[in-house]
């Protein structure tokens, strides 16, 4: 009996710890993101020029998503430094402006956590200081967590934008949600 009420306390001690610990590091993403200021774009010496030389952190822009009434900041990257600030761009993908797969990555449960919402047809646009992007929504689907089909190149412009599967999945997730946006001039 003494050993079974240790364990319940033990078990209980974990259980909480993960909670606490999941849920601080939920909050730590979630405040870098609301804490981004459109405004920290106006300033063009901010942004470094995605077509000249570009370091892993580096701000490149924003992903303006108008049916979410969203603005999030694009850094140089993807690993998890980036990931923590913002939407991060896979180094060795095309940037906006080039043919190719531009490849935006994102956690599901910070910046891209309503992503779900959009639809076929919706618009995206990568903005970097006076430059605009503009791509619509040509396809959505879900794929395997190992599918590096993402990173594939395509023949014309195209705006990939992945994160984790499902949404509300707690650990690490299965699955990635993949949204391609073809340019539209």
């Amino acid at each position: 009996m003494v050993k079974l009420r240790i364990a319940s306390i033990v078990i209980f001690i974990i259980g909480a710890a993960l909670f606490v610990g999941s849920g601080l590091s939920y909050w730590q993403g979630y405040s870098a993101v609301e804490e981004w200021d459109e405004g920290d774009l106006q300033d063009k010496e901010d942004v470094k020029n995605p077509w000249g030389q570009m370091e892993v952190g580096d701000l490149i822009g924003n992903l303006a998503i108008p049916e979410l009434e969203a603005s999030i900041p694009i850094y140089h990257g993807a690993s998890e430094a980036e990931l923590k600030k913002g939407i991060g761009h896979v180094a060795n993908s095309m940037l906006p402006g080039e043919d190719g797969n531009i490849v935006l990555s994102g956690h599901r449960d910070t910046v891209f956590r309503r992503l779900g919402e959009l639809e076929l047809g919706d618009s995206l646009h990568v903005e970097n200081g006076g430059q605009s992007y503009h791509y619509k929504i040509k396809r959505i689907r879900i794929v395997k967590a190992d599918d590096t089909t993402v990173l594939v190149p395509k023949p014309k412009e195209t705006l990939t934008v992945t994160t984790c599967y499902p949404f509300r999945f707690i650990g690490s997730a299965p699955e990635r949600y993949v949204l391609e946006a073809v340019r539209i001039y």
